[in-house]
């Protein structure tokens, strides 16, 4: 009847929870459709009353599966998320590729945009960039002006291999557009992402 799905729920209540989410893949989420936000399908949902200290690093995500209405998206950062820089969120992919139905948005957030301590290096490849201050954001030039931030972001198809095998196709726009972060070392395979030099942005290097 609506009940949400997600990829991931990451739901502490620590503002110095340390928590690292990096090189996921996840598609294939989808859920009835609602008109309650949080009960629609999302790939990544953060929750949690007082939530805080996630950095969110080199991720790749997909939404490919269509949802008949509603909202969807490929990260939630919900409004029980209210700590300012909760959030690092940093070279990750966040697509949304269904084409009827719901609603779509990269980012559906109805947290206040303090909560990212630095959100930047993404690619938002979405019907709407995004969703925050209430309204959507419906290009890259909104989001950014809605968020302060994501300067270095792109709005572009990150050319996947398909929409279930999230490595990069040759030729990718993502490919040595990441911002080098020494916390993350290999990729999703394990291989080893390069050292003071370019990375790729999202889970594959």
């Amino acid at each position: 009847s609506g009940t949400g799905a997600f990829g991931m729920q990451i739901s502490s209540t620590s503002t110095v929870a340390n928590v690292t989410i990096a090189n996921n893949f996840v598609s294939d989420i989808t859920g009835v459709g609602s008109a309650t936000a949080t009960s629609n399908g999302y790939g990544i949902n953060f929750n949690g009353t007082g939530a805080g200290g996630y950095k969110v690093y080199h991720n790749s995500v997909n939404m490919n599966t269509n949802q008949a209405s509603g909202t969807t998206a490929a990260m939630l950062v919900t409004s029980a998320v209210t700590a300012a820089g909760a959030l690092d969120v940093r070279d990750n992919i966040f697509a949304n590729t269904q084409t009827t139905g719901a609603t779509r948005y990269g980012v559906y957030s109805t947290a206040a945009a303090s909560v990212f301590s630095s959100i930047n290096y993404n690619d938002y490849f979405a019907q709407n960039v995004g969703f925050i201050g209430g309204s959507a954001q419906v290009s890259l030039a909104n989001w950014q002006a809605a968020t302060t931030q994501d300067a270095n972001s792109f709005a572009v198809d990150p050319m996947f291999v398909s929409s279930t095998d999230l490595h990069l196709a040759l030729g990718s726009p993502m490919i040595d557009q990441a911002f080098t972060l020494p916390a993350v070392t290999t990729d999703i395979d394990g291989q080893t992402r390069p050292i003071g030099a370019a990375n790729d942005v999202g889970a594959d290097e």
